[in-house]
């Protein structure tokens, strides 16, 4: 399956997850059979979708992580793993990053995608290394993005296909 196909499944699953929402002002509402009402002042739980929708509208403050700090934090622990080692990111990083980036300024965006690009390259160097050697196990699989899940598969058969068409039927 194609990386953005993967990555949009993974987006509707990822804006179906629970999210704080700090309410602004009084609300009900019934959108699509579900029942959501808030109370000034209160933190509530509710899919990050709704979450979305209510901060647009002032009506609250969603509770999103600080990407740019786990952006900085997964390059630097990146960097420290070593090259043949790979950092955990949640599976969901670039999802993340990427819609958090769209609020940001052209000056703000430009630092911030140097800083994606250089993680991105440098984690895609040591899975095209870790994928020519090793099949994907669990503790691996773990440790990547969705995204990089593709990626690592595409790989690793290649590199199997064109060992197979290097050495023929020196095997048999």
């Amino acid at each position: 399956m194609e990386i953005d196909k993967i990555e949009k499944i993974h987006s509707i699953g990822y804006n179906l997850k629970d999210s704080k929402v700090t309410i602004n002002q009084d609300f009900k509402f019934n959108v699509a059979g579900i029942q959501i009402e808030g109370k000034q002042g209160e933190v509530n739980n509710m899919p990050l979708w709704i979450g979305k929708i209510l901060s647009e509208n002032n009506l609250g403050v969603l509770d999103s992580p600080d990407m740019i700090t786990e952006l900085k934090q997964a390059l630097s622990k990146e960097k420290m793993v070593g090259e043949y080692q790979i950092s955990t990111l949640d599976q969901h990083f670039y999802i993340k990053l990427k819609e958090s980036m769209r609020e940001l300024t052209r000056d703000d965006f430009d630092k911030v995608e140097s800083m994606m690009l250089e993680l991105f390259r440098m984690r895609r160097g040591k899975l095209v290394k870790i994928a020519d050697s090793i099949k994907l196990n669990s503790e691996l699989y773990n440790k990547l993005t969705v995204e990089e899940n593709v990626f690592y598969q595409t790989i690793y058969e290649n590199s199997k296909e064109f060992e197979k068409q290097i050495t023929g039927d020196l095997n048999e």
